[in-house]
């Protein structure tokens, strides 16, 4: 006869047997998993969208860089900045801005 060691357990299946421990964690794992809702799905699936565009974060643009992406002059790209009508961060005295922002702002204008 066999000795079965504490670690092992006669049932050689990859499914746990029925009544025992392994059996309703599993139940519950899978009822759990049946019970997620779509809204909570969606988040996560954001929050993985969020993480990849900051992992691929665009390089900061001088108003050089922005006036010429623009096709404007330096001088206009400030008086936008002044009056809200353009995306901008302040880094300190510098307007500091984003391609991906500058275009998504061609494109609604």
């Amino acid at each position: 006869m066999n000795k079965v060691s504490p670690h092992q357990t006669k049932n050689t299946s990859t499914f746990p047997v029925e009544g025992s421990f392994d059996y309703f964690i599993q139940q519950a794992v899978e009822k759990a998993l049946m019970n997620v809702s779509e809204p909570l799905l969606e988040s996560v699936v954001d929050r993985i969208i969020t993480r990849k565009m900051s992992e691929n974060k665009d390089e900061p643009l001088t108003i050089e860089q922005a006036a010429e992406l623009i096709h404007k002059k330096k001088q206009t790209v400030y008086s936008y900045c002044s009056l809200g009508k353009i995306p901008f961060h302040k880094n300190g005295n510098h307007n500091v801005f984003f391609r991906s922002e500058l275009v998504e702002w061609l494109k609604a204008n």
